[in-house]
């Protein structure tokens, strides 16, 4: 069986995207074909000649120009540090597979196959005590990256070959890690002692791997039990391609059953633990699952927890200790999260936190998301551990927040943050804990300072909120204005319209009440007049449900008359002309927001599609332009450009806003067309056209909305259907008897979809000064006799 470490390493360009790296404790060294890992022999023959395969004739000028130019790269990813200690052992020099290993030690846990690599070669220079040290220093921190017993069993191998008093440290932690499952390193050190004639050496060996060695002096059934169960669990691990939980959940369920001490429970579980994550070292939920185990009790009321009774060896498997190694593995946004809350929980001084802090963010800097991440719960933690009265500690504060915006600008730029989340936590401290809003508002001023910032409504609510909740709600008028002004081109500004009635409804006085009223209706008129072909708001749309709502009054019987009754006079409608050969384009109508296309207005007369392109073709790919014009051939003043990418669309409104074409200043804004009535007889309302356009034969409920204006046209037709049956008083008849039977009520907009009931709709409008314009709900009253 190939170890799986090499097939995976290639696959990984870094370290938060890369896939598991299948680093298997119980694989076949030499069927690694990635790295031509060496076959693990026990002759006295070079290990140098060996781990270079005979079959292959490299050109060593081109292997050590391979090797530099690797070197130089800059932003390693994981992928270049396997080839760059491939290249090494293929060059066979020492120096320059030292060189790769160090490299790959400073970015991430070198596999444990890499290190039997390089254990091997540099056991064959070393020569002098000063080089045994070293080479004992390699062998400990080799020992520390994953559980691999072929691994361990070269350490001990080597440690046979010296006095077992001498390097008594080094055996009790081997055992401490490996004991639990290879019985025969115990074997092996029990043949070393038995050689050691001093009673006191012998006593001190007895003592030191009593403390450290589990199983030591465990009985001969109690092994044999746990032997099986090991056994089992690797053969189930080898078959699982995907690491799953349920693995571990069962054969941790499965040790608790066996009658064994705490201390032999618990090192098996790190044995399970360990061995998955050799498997699998780059799952942080298998990490966190391990740091979870680790925290939690033994008994339910005892004090003593999981890891403080595992006799700890090279693999540490304290949660804080845990932790540490898996961010050197693969950093994600939620190991970040438990790093900094272990950090607290073990009482880190703030200098140590904020130590471990920047080194981690120093090794996370190429992942945006992340680095923002971690920088919010640090400033989070930095507030936690902040005293409100302490001006001193208030200041250093505010450094942090500003020297981490900064910070971030720095690394990414526009890119940095664009949510504002830093800025908006500030602003929250500001105006919560420091009890300070006018910090808190220049800091939202400052956030509005930023392109783009100024139209999220999202952001003016927070802001208002604020202001609402921690200010007593002195300036929110203010604020909501400002929004408004703001948010004049999007599709969110009927959420401050109603927030800015609500809130002066709640908080404010008659005069403010009224100011707000007549300001907000000024407004809607003005957003109506100046962008009529923008989708419909919430606001426009409560209008719509003020029509429906309006109640008529009660119907008179019908006036009696001994003349017989004539049917209604039918109108001779006029030929329509020949429609007009509609031109193709690339547009096609949509009712939603259309994220690639703006819209473009308050355009000079003569604009042309050539000075449309000219202006925007800076900000991205345009596909098409088109100019609206009025069936009278007449430009509007009015035009749509679409691109090719979203992005595109949302850098030409933030760059095209406010430009001159011709001598104006133009308004541009990402288009948003309103919905697209559905043919046939008219109804009043845009509600009802939309269920009369999706067949929807059940009308919506109405909901009464009692202040409203009543749409114009609507007047103008009834007062042309009065005037015409003042002249005709038998149409007027059957006009009345028609309405009493539910033919017609064109006030209402009702229609039975016969035709029959909106005649004088289709009319040519007349000019305006047949009737009187109504300017308000009274007038429309008087008018009708209310």
């Amino acid at each position: 069986m190939s170890s799986g470490a090499d097939q995976k390493a290639s696959a990984g360009d870094n370290i938060v995207n890369e896939q598991p790296i299948e680093i298997s404790s119980d694989s076949s060294i030499e069927d690694n074909s990635g790295c031509d890992a060496p076959s693990d022999s026990d002759s006295d023959v070079s290990i140098l000649s060996s781990l270079v395969d005979s079959t292959d004739s490299h050109d060593d000028q081109k292997l050590a120009d391979e090797f530099s130019a690797i070197l130089a790269i800059p932003n390693k990813r994981y992928k270049h540090y396997m080839d760059l200690c491939t290249t090494a052992f293929k060059l066979n020099v020492f120096e320059k597979i030292e060189v790769a290993i160090n490299e790959f030690q400073e970015y991430t846990i070198v596999p444990p196959h890499i290190w039997l690599r390089y254990l091997k070669t540099l056991k064959v220079v070393t020569q002098t005590p000063a080089e045994w040290v070293v080479f004992q220093t390699k062998c400990s921190t080799a020992l520390t990256s994953f559980y691999d017993d072929q691994l361990a069993e070269f350490v001990v191998k080597s440690l046979m070959e010296q006095p077992l008093v001498d390097h008594l440290s080094m055996w009790s932690k081997i055992l401490a890690d490996y004991g639990l499952e290879r019985i025969d390193f115990i074997e092996e050190v029990r043949k070393l002692l038995s050689g050691v004639n001093e009673k006191d050496e012998i006593e001190k060996v007895e003592q030191t791997m009593s403390t450290n060695c589990v199983t030591w002096s465990c009985d001969k059934d109690k092994l044999e039990a746990i032997a099986d169960l090991i056994d089992e669990f690797k053969q189930k691990l080898k078959s699982n391609a995907e690491n799953s939980s349920w693995l571990q959940e069962s054969y941790l369920l499965r040790a608790e059953t066996l009658s064994l001490s705490t201390n032999l429970k618990c090192s098996l579980a790190k044995l399970i633990y360990e061995r998955c994550l050799a498997k699998y070292p780059t799952d942080s939920r298998l990490w966190l699952d391990y740091i979870a185990y680790m925290e939690k009790p033994m008994e339910p009321e005892g004090e003593a927890m999981a890891h403080t009774a595992v006799c700890d060896g090279y693999l540490k498997c304290k949660p804080l200790e845990l932790i540490n190694r898996v961010l050197q593995t693969r950093p994600t946004i939620a190991l970040n999260h438990k790093y900094l809350e272990l950090m607290e929980q073990n009482k880190l001084s703030p200098e140590q936190v904020d130590s471990e802090i920047k080194r981690q963010l120093q090794r996370i800097e190429p992942y945006m998301e992340m680095n923002v991440e971690l920088q919010l719960d640090y400033l989070a933690y930095r507030v936690r551990h902040t005293e409100v009265h302490n001006e001193e500690q208030v200041n250093q504060l505010r450094d942090a927040f500003r020297e981490v915006w900064d910070r971030l600008s720095e690394l990414y730029g526009d890119l940095a943050d664009t949510s504002y989340e830093v800025l908006q936590l500030w602003a929250q401290v500001e105006y919560a804990k420091l009890n300070n809003p006018e910090n808190g508002a220049a800091i939202w001023c400052e956030i509005f300072n930023y392109p783009g910032s100024s139209v999220r409504s999202h952001l003016w609510l927070s802001y208002a909120q604020m202001e609402i909740e921690y200010n007593k709600g002195h300036k929110v008028s203010i604020v909501l204005r400002q929004a408004l002004e703001a948010l004049s081109m999007t599709p969110d500004v009927h959420v401050i319209v109603e927030l800015y009635r609500r809130n002066e409804r709640c908080f404010g006085n008659y005069e403010s009440i009224a100011e707000c009223q007549k300001y907000c209706e000024a407004y809607v008129e003005q957003q109506q007049h100046v962008d009529p072909y923008r989708q419909q708001s919430a606001w426009r749309q409560g209008n719509n449900r003020r029509i429906q709502s309006y109640q008529k009054p009660e119907k008179k019987p019908p006036i009696k008359s001994s003349r017989k009754q004539l049917p209604a006079a039918k109108k001779i409608m006029p030929s329509e002309p020949p429609a007009k050969e509609t031109k193709e384009s690339n547009f096609k109508y949509s009712p939603n927001m259309e994220e690639n296309k703006i819209f473009i207005k308050n355009l000079y007369a003569n604009c042309t599609k050539d000075d449309l392109t000219d202006a925007f073709e800076s900000f991205g790919t345009i596909k098409d332009v088109r100019l609206v014009y009025r069936p009278n051939q007449r430009f509007k003043g009015i035009a749509y450009i679409e691109f090719e990418k979203a992005e595109d669309a949302q850098k030409a409104v933030i760059g095209g806003d406010g430009i001159e074409i011709g001598g104006q200043k133009i308004e541009v804004a990402i288009s948003n067309p309103p919905p697209k009535l559905a043919t046939g007889p008219s109804t009043s309302s845009g509600a009802a056209t939309v269920a009369a356009a999706a067949g929807d034969k059940k009308k919506p409920e109405k909901r009464r909305i009692q202040t409203s204006l009543i749409p114009t046209r609507l007047v103008l037709n009834e007062v042309k259907r009065r005037k015409k049956l003042e002249l005709d008083d038998d149409a007027a008849v059957s006009s009345t008897n028609d309405a009493a039977n539910g033919n017609s009520n064109s006030a209402n907009g009702n229609d039975n979809g016969n035709g029959n009931g909106n005649e004088t709709a289709n009319e040519p409008e007349q000019s305006s000064a047949t009737a009187t314009v109504p300017k308000s709900n009274d007038d429309f009253r008087k008018l009708f006799n209310i």
